[in-house]
């Protein structure tokens, strides 16, 4: 009787559950709008990728090209420089860039950036001493690369890289033009970095002016052995010619002084190489390169060093020019430079390839009230070791000293 009643609750208890768990199942729960399958089992599911900040510090480290303009307005320049539409050819489209036309024109900004930097230019050489044109690149105040990294040979746009792997933050950047203004153009399009352009470098205390002829422009400085296996066809070639490494801009650089050079090989004072002089042509942009327009004189120069005489000097020696009319030239030509720098003072420099017009440019400065006055005449150690018979590295180097003493002597109080 016992094992009836224990089989009768049995049965009824599991009738009960059943009935439970089928009433439950009556009530549907509501479904999420959306699909809510999950994936197959043997799907991967990616994972949610880490995000780099871009504005880090509050800078932006995104890649980014800077064109011309925008990069000319944080520029410091040295020379003649400019920001110009040009057309390499005659019927392309202009582009914009910015021109270093003479020796040792030079662009320098800062950049908050990382990885790597690069220069976007174009250049078309004359064929005056090869089709090879240089520049120089300085990163954080150190040159880098060899001259034959920055050897310049294509006319299309090329990117110019300036550094890799530059580590996050501020940065310095400085391009120089070596090549002689008459041996082609140059032109910076714009800017490749990851970063963006910090504030345009201050301009130095003092400014300075050199007015010269291939002496001025380094030709041959190089010649033979210095040019870093970069050999030309000879001795007038480009790969024998650096316009930064000139006693002109070492001495520059060695007072702390901005500059700017306005120098073309073989042209006199009033007769030279070409059937333009400097009497003509100095108020120009930048006459070899087809810039016709004046040149506004922006910032007025503290001192003006002039290095003029030794291709008149060779026309004279020839029996083409008078002694009367070169001597007339000088005099003239410190007349004009006063009026372009009214409160520069002027340094006639002389001696290094030539000393015969030596003596007369004395005598002008002196007719102009010499030091008292602001003029100034100064002998320089003469050298035809280079090419040509022209200045070699050396003598630049030892000249610049002598020029260095001499500027020392003479820079206003500031």
């Amino acid at each position: 009787m016992k094992n009836l009643w224990k089989t009768i609750t049995a049965v009824v208890l599991a009738v009960l559950i059943s009935f439970c768990l089928l009433s439950c199942n009556n009530d549907k729960p509501v479904e999420p709008a959306g699909d809510t399958s999950l994936p197959e089992a043997s799907a991967t599911v990616e994972p949610t990728p880490e995000v780099t900040p871009v504005n880090i510090d509050g800078f932006d480290y995104s890649e980014k090209v800077i064109g011309a303009e925008d990069l000319f307005a944080k520029c410091k320049t040295q020379g003649r420089t400019i920001v110009t539409e040009y057309a390499m050819k005659k019927n392309d489209t202009p582009s914009t860039g910015i021109a270093l036309d003479y020796s040792a024109a030079a662009i320098e900004f800062n950049a908050y950036c990382e990885g790597t930097a690069a220069a976007v230019i174009r250049m078309k050489s004359t064929g005056i001493g090869g089709a090879r044109l240089y520049i120089s690149v300085y990163v954080d105040g150190v040159q880098v690369g060899s001259r034959a990294d920055y050897r310049l040979t294509k006319t299309k746009a090329t990117d110019v890289v300036l550094a890799e792997n530059l580590e996050r933050g501020l940065h310095n950047f400085r391009i120089e033009r070596q090549s002689e203004a008459e041996r082609g153009v140059i032109y910076i399009d714009g800017l490749k970095i990851s970063g963006e352009l910090a504030e345009r470098p201050a301009d130095s205390k003092y400014f300075i002016e050199f007015i010269g002829d291939s002496i001025t422009t380094g030709y041959g400085n190089l010649y033979p052995d210095q040019s870093e296996g970069e050999k030309g066809a000879n001795a007038a070639a480009n790969e024998y010619v650096d316009g930064t490494r000139t006693y002109a801009v070492l001495s520059a650089k060695a007072v702390g002084a901005d500059y700017s050079v306005v120098a073309q090989q073989g042209i006199g004072i009033v007769k030279g190489w070409y059937e333009h002089t400097m009497l003509q042509k100095y108020t120009e942009t930048c006459y070899q390169c087809d810039r016709h327009e004046d040149w506004t004189f922006p910032r007025k120069a503290d001192v003006v060093v002039i290095n003029l005489g030794t291709n008149d000097a060779s026309f004279y020696g020839a029996g083409q020019v008078s002694l009367d009319k070169v001597k007339k030239g000088i005099r003239d030509f410190l007349d004009l430079v006063k009026e372009k720098n009214p409160d520069a003072k002027i340094l006639w420099v002389y001696g290094m390839m030539d000393r015969f017009l030596g003596t007369y440019v004395e005598e002008a400065i002196k007719e102009k009230g010499g030091a008292n006055a602001g003029y100034y005449f100064l002998w320089l150690n003469q050298n035809g070791s280079g090419g040509n018979g022209h200045p070699s590295l050396q003598a630049h180097i030892d000249n610049s000293k002598i020029l260095e003493a001499k500027l020392r002597e003479i820079l206003p109080e500031k």
